[in-house]
C-alpha cells in the first residue's frame, strides 16, 4: 500500500534532518536550500515499512517558503508535525497547525526533535501539549527524537506504522488526479511532471488532461523514486513523462507548477466557487494580518493543491469574518482552477503575510448573480453536510435545479462516470430521483410540471373554445417559461398523451375537449349552414359565404367541428350534402363497377369543382382505385 506523509513545523526544528535519519536521504536538492540550511522546495525522500510504500515530503518551515508548505500537504495521509524541544512553540508552528486543520489533517504525529538538547523534557512535552489543547490534533502522540543519537526514532517507526495500518484503502470510485508540483524537461528526453496521485490509477500510454491549459498528451513513462512502473497508484509520488504536452512560457500555454493532470472530460476549469469558510480561534504571533477581520471583498491569495491564484472574497451574509466564525463565501478568482467539490484549500492574505482561512468548496463552478442571498445560504446548508458522499451531492442539487443533466449532474465531481451512472440508478430504484431520458429529475418538479403542461392545454381550450387544439409551439414556449428544459419538452408530451391528451396535427388537445362556438358567433354560422344545405351540391362560393371576419372564424370553427367539409380552399359543403355525394359515388361504382369522373359528376349531379377533389380523397384514403381515367371500389 503507497502512502503519504508530510513534515510541519517552525524553520530550523529539524524536518530535514528527521527524514534524513529515517530514509537515509537528504530532502534538500537546491543548493540554495544547502548553503542556507533552509528548506526553499518541496523535498522528497522513500521509506518502506513491513509492507507500506511512505512517499516523504518535506515542506518549507520559513514564512517566506509558505506557499510551498501548502502545495505540500495538500494530499497528506499522515503529518509529522515537528517541534524542536529546544525552541518549543514558534510562530510557524501555529501557522502550520492552522492549515493542517483547514486541509481537513487530523492523522497527526507530533514529533519532538532535539530531545537531547531539552533541558527538561517533561516539561518541555507538557507545554506543547497545552499549545495543542482545543484543537483537533489535542490527542496527537508527542515522541521526543534526537537525529543527533538515534533516540526515538524506532518509536518514530512504529507510530507511523501503526498509524499506517489504520488507513482507510483510497476510494476507487475517484478518477485519478495529479496536483503538479514540478515540470521540467530534461535533454533528449521531453516534459517530465512530478505530484502525488490521489484515485485510480495511470498507466503508461493512457491520454491525460493538463488543466486549466486543457492540452491533453500521452503517458510515455511512469516512475515512482526513480522506479520505472506500468502504473502508478493512488498515494504514489508519481514522476510522469508527458513528451507531447509543452512546458509553460510566458505567451505560450503550457504545464506548470499548481497545473492539474486527469483523464479527459471529467473536470473543467473554473473560475468561481462557492465555499464553507472558516477561520481559527487563534491569531499568530508576528503576523497582524492574521489577527484582525476578514472584509468582505477582500482580494485573497487562494491555495488549492499546487495552484496559487489571487481571488476576491464575498461573504454570503455579512461583511467581516472574525477569528473563530464560520460563513459561507463565494471566491472569484483571478485564474481558473481545476477544483471539484469536496476539495480542501487554504487562504492567506493579499499580501502574503499570514494565513487568514480555509475550507471546504461545496460548488465547483458557481455563478456569481444571486449569491448573498438566504435561498443560496440554505442551499450551502444542505450542500455542507456531507460534500463527498455523490447521493447527497445529487439530492441537494436538485433542490436547487429540479432538472438536472445525469452526465455530469453537478460540475467537477472527483467520482468516476461509472460510479455516477451507478449511483444515479440506486436513486432511481429508491424512487428518490425520477429519471428522463438524460436528465434526473426532482420527483416532485416532476408532477409538477407535467401538471402545469396538462393546465396549460386546458386553459387554452377555456379561452379558445372554438380551437380544436393548442398549437405545439405556444404549449413549448410556455413550458420553458415556467422552467422547463427544452430537451424534455418530448418527455412532458409523451407523459401527456398517456394521460388523456392526443395531438391533433399541429398541437395538443384533452381527449374530452368539444368543440364550442362563442355566443357571438352562432348568427353568422347558422347563416352560413343555411346557405350551404340550399346549395345543395352547387352551393356558393367562400368568399360570399365568409365576406368579413366574424363570418370567415365562424366558417372556420364549423370545418374544425366537421359541420362544414372543406373539400378544397375553394369547395365547401355541409355534412349532410358531402355525405350525400359521398354514397352516391359509393352506389355508383357499386352497381357499375367501374367510372369515369365525367360519369359520376352526370350521376351525382355535381360540378367538377367539388367531384374531382372529393374523387381525389377517396383515393388516398384508399376507398377508390384509379386506373387511368376509370375508379372502382378497392
Amino acid at each position: 500500500m503507497n502512502i503519504i506523509l508530510g513534515t510541519a513545523g517552525h524553520i530550523d526544528h529539524g524536518k530535514s534532518s528527521l527524514i534524513k535519519a529515517l530514509t537515509g536521504t537528504d530532502p534538500d536538492r537546491l543548493p540554495e536550500e544547502k548553503s542556507r540550511g533552509v528548506t526553499i522546495e518541496l523535498g522528497f525522500a522513500h521509506l518502506k515499512l513491513e509492507n507500506f510504500e511512505i512517499g516523504l515530503i518535506d515542506v518549507p518551515g520559513h514564512a517566506d517558503f509558505i506557499n510551498n508548505m501548502v502545495s505540500g500537504v495538500g494530499a497528506l495521509d499522515i503529518a509529522l508535525f515537528i517541534v524542536a524541544a529546544d525552541d518549543g512553540w514558534m510562530p510557524q508552528s501555529e501557522e502550520h497547525l492552522q492549515i493542517l486543520h483547514y486541509l481537513g489533517i487530523t492523522n497527526v504525529i507530533i514529533a519532538l526533535t532535539k530531545s537531547d538538547l531539552a533541558d527538561d523534557l517533561e516539561f518541555t512535552i507538557e507545554l506543547v501539549r497545552e499549545e495543542i489543547h482545543e484543537t483537533p490534533i489535542s490527542q496527537a502522540p508527542i515522541i521526543p527524537i534526537s537525529s543527533v543519537t538515534g533516540d526515538g526514532i524506532s518509536q518514530l517507526k512504529a507510530e507511523i506504522l501503526n498509524r499506517a495500518n489504520k488507513l482507510q484503502a483510497s476510494p476507487k470510485h475517484h478518477i485519478p488526479r495529479l496536483s503538479v508540483d514540478r515540470a521540467f524537461s530534461p535533454k533528449g528526453t521531453g516534459t517530465v511532471v512530478t505530484g502525488t496521485l490521489t484515485g485510480q490509477s495511470l498507466n503508461r500510454g493512457d491520454l491525460i488532461v493538463s488543466l486549466p491549459e486543457n492540452l491533453t498528451a500521452s503517458i510515455r513513462n511512469v516512475q515512482n523514486h526513480n522506479q520505472a512502473l506500468d502504473a502508478s497508484v493512488s498515494g504514489m509520488r508519481t514522476a510522469l513523462n508527458l513528451p507531447d504536452l509543452p512546458l509553460h512560457q510566458r505567451g505560450k500555454p503550457g504545464v506548470k507548477r499548481g497545473s492539474l493532470l486527469t483523464l479527459p472530460d471529467h473536470l473543467e476549469a473554473v473560475d468561481t466557487i462557492d465555499v464553507a469558510l472558516e477561520r481559527a480561534s487563534r491569531s499568530i504571533t508576528g503576523q497582524s494580518a492574521t489577527a484582525r477581520v476578514l472584509k468582505n471583498t477582500e482580494t485573497v491569495i487562494l491555495h488549492h493543491g499546487t495552484s496559487r491564484t489571487r481571488a476576491r472574497v464575498i461573504l454570503n451574509d455579512r461583511t467581516t469574518l472574525d477569528l473563530a466564525e464560520k460563513c459561507f463565501a463565494q471566491l472569484r478568482l483571478e485564474s481558473p482552477i481545476a477544483a471539484c467539490v469536496g476539495d480542501r484549500f487554504v487562504i492567506r492574505d493579499g499580501a502574503q503575510q499570514g494565513t487568514l482561512a480555509g475550507g471546504i468548496i461545496l460548488d465547483a463552478g458557481s455563478k456569481a448573480r444571486g449569491f448573498r442571498t438566504k435561498k443560496r445560504a440554505n442551499f450551502l446548508a444542505k450542500r455542507s453536510v456531507a460534500p463527498d458522499n455523490l447521493r447527497e451531492l445529487i439530492l441537494s442539487e436538485l433542490l436547487h435545479k429540479p432538472a438536472i443533466p445525469s452526465s455530469p449532474p453537478l460540475l467537477n465531481l472527483p467520482f468516476t462516470k461509472a460510479y455516477i451512472q451507478q449511483t444515479v440508478e440506486k436513486l432511481a430504484k429508491e424512487k428518490k430521483i425520477t429519471l428522463r431520458k438524460n436528465w434526473i429529475l426532482a420527483p416532485s418538479w416532476w408532477k409538477e410540471i407535467i401538471t402545469s403542461a396538462a393546465k396549460l392545454v386546458d386553459q387554452w381550450h377555456s379561452s379558445h373554445s372554438d380551437s380544436p387544439s393548442m398549437p405545439m409551439g405556444a404549449w413549448k414556449t410556455q413550458l420553458i417559461s415556467e422552467g422547463a428544459p427544452e430537451a424534455l419538452l418530448d418527455s412532458i408530451e409523451k407523459q401527456l398523451l398517456s394521460n388523456g391528451y392526443m395531438k391533433q396535427k399541429d398541437g395538443i388537445a384533452n381527449e374530452e375537449h368539444s368543440l364550442e362556438l362563442p355566443q357571438r358567433l352562432v348568427p353568422h354560422a347558422q347563416k352560413i349552414l343555411k346557405s350551404l344545405k340550399d346549395g345543395g351540391l352547387t352551393p356558393p362560393p367562400r368568399v360570399e359565404l365568409a365576406p368579413d371576419e366574424a363570418s370567415q372564424q365562424a366558417l372556420t370553427f364549423l370545418i374544425r367541428s366537421n359541420q362544414v367539409i372543406e373539400l378544397d380552399p375553394k369547395a365547401l359543403l355541409d355534412s349532410q350534402n358531402y355525405q350525400k355525394l359521398h354514397q352516391s359515388i359509393r352506389d355508383y361504382l357499386t352497381q357499375n363497377q367501374r367510372a369515369t369522373a365525367s360519369e359520376l359528376r352526370e350521376h351525382s349531379g355535381t360540378s367538377r369543382k367539388y367531384l374531382m377533389p372529393l374523387l381525389e380523397s377517396l383515393d388516398a384514403e384508399g376507398i377508390t382505385i384509379r386506373d387511368g381515367d376509370y375508379r372502382s371500389l378497392a
